[in-house]
């Protein structure tokens, strides 16, 4: 026969675990998508007059839905429209590549 004390303290063990692992490695809150001006400048670091800026017309336009005066925005379409106007860092030799082909382009008009 098996003794119901080592079962339980076996259980007892594997929850102890359990805890100390949602304790060391606690999963982030997870943040409202929507957002105003006040809470887009904080958790992305803008200021307002470039919220407003990039929320008027424009070729870039920011993007946002109005609600009545406020304007209100998406965390995930933030993100998308940040991903999309991030230029990635090329390389010198790319850079100095481009810069002759556009250099010899320029002789052969």
């Amino acid at each position: 026969m098996t003794n119901p004390f080592d079962v339980i303290d076996a259980r007892l063990t594997n929850i102890e675990n359990l805890l100390l692992d949602i304790k060391h490695d606690p999963k982030p809150p997870e943040l409202p998508d929507r957002m105003d001006v006040e809470d887009l400048c904080r958790d992305f670091g803008f200021s307002k007059a470039f919220v407003y800026r990039e929320t008027s017309t424009g070729l870039k336009q920011m993007p946002c839905k109005r609600f009545g005066n406020r304007l209100v925005f998406s965390r995930k379409q933030i993100l998308a429209w940040m991903a999309e106007r991030t230029i990635c860092k090329q390389a010198p030799s790319e850079t100095v590549k481009k810069t002759l082909q556009k250099s010899a382009a320029k002789k052969l008009r």
